[in-house]
């Protein structure tokens, strides 16, 4: 693979010098500039990966952590997971309690012929609840940011019901 002389300059620069000091303003600017598009171009690189083909077709579901089953949005998601379920489809949610739940547990009521995998991919925080018991498969992120590139590779198709900002961000990713 071909590098520019710069990219050769970049990482030869940042290995070379042991330490900067932070009133070398200049050489930190550079050093900050340098990883910076390291992680760009890093991310750039593994947007090209895509997921190999699939059995079924994974439907992920956004929505509400709040929502509390007997709610009738709640019935309504986990009727609709139910019947997706039901037709082979894997359900993909954020694993946690609320809407998530109620999608996960559609799946799960389902008793779809063959087992459609019930999934979430969460995202580690100090205050958030423990994985709803439907989950079968659960990934955890450090960040939400992998956790929305997690989702979209991951699903074929996205429904988004009722949420707050984070079913807004979600959706606004996919």
């Amino acid at each position: 693979m071909r590098r520019s002389n710069m990219s050769k300059q970049s990482s030869s620069s940042i290995t070379d010098a042991t330490t900067v000091s932070l009133a070398d303003e200049e050489a930190v600017k550079r050093i900050l500039v340098e990883t910076i598009f390291g992680l760009w171009a890093a991310v750039n690189n593994l947007t090209r990966l895509r997921p190999s083909r699939r059995e079924r077709y994974r439907v992920t579901i956004f929505g509400s952590a709040r929502t509390q089953p007997g709610h009738w949005v709640y019935k309504e998601v986990k009727r609709m997971a139910e019947a997706l379920a039901a037709m082979g489809c894997d359900i993909v949610t954020g694993g946690g309690p609320g809407l998530m739940q109620a999608a996960n547990e559609g799946a799960e009521v389902a008793k779809a012929p063959e087992r459609v995998h019930n999934i979430g991919i969460r995202v580690k925080l100090p205050f958030e609840q423990e994985v709803n018991p439907f989950v079968a498969e659960a990934f955890e992120h450090q960040t939400f940011f992998t956790r929305l590139q997690h989702f979209v590779l991951l699903s074929d198709a996205y429904i988004v019901a009722p949420g707050g900002i984070g079913t807004v961000l979600e959706s606004t990713m996919i």
